[in-house]
């Protein structure tokens, strides 16, 4: 799934930390939405990322595998 904006862009610098738990350049809010995604994404064995590029906006992409039936009879066979 990709999300875009046209928005003013977010700099590289900021790109290397925006994941980071309680990272914000807000002057509200508790930097812990996109540090909740990361997590929530890799532990279903996702991955999401950010491309940002001035005067064209940003795009997060988030790449979840789905799951067969054999893989769920293995993690049910796991949790037992």
């Amino acid at each position: 799934m990709v999300v875009s904006d046209m928005g003013s862009a977010i700099s590289p610098e900021t790109i290397e930390k925006i994941f980071d738990p309680l990272y914000t350049e807000k002057s509200s809010g508790t930097g812990l939405g996109l540090a909740i995604c990361h997590e929530v994404i890799s532990n279903d064995h996702g991955t999401i990322s950010v491309e940002s590029e001035i005067g064209r906006g940003t795009s997060f992409t988030t790449c979840i595998p789905f799951a067969t039936q054999d893989d769920a009879r293995s993690e049910r066979s796991v949790a037992a």
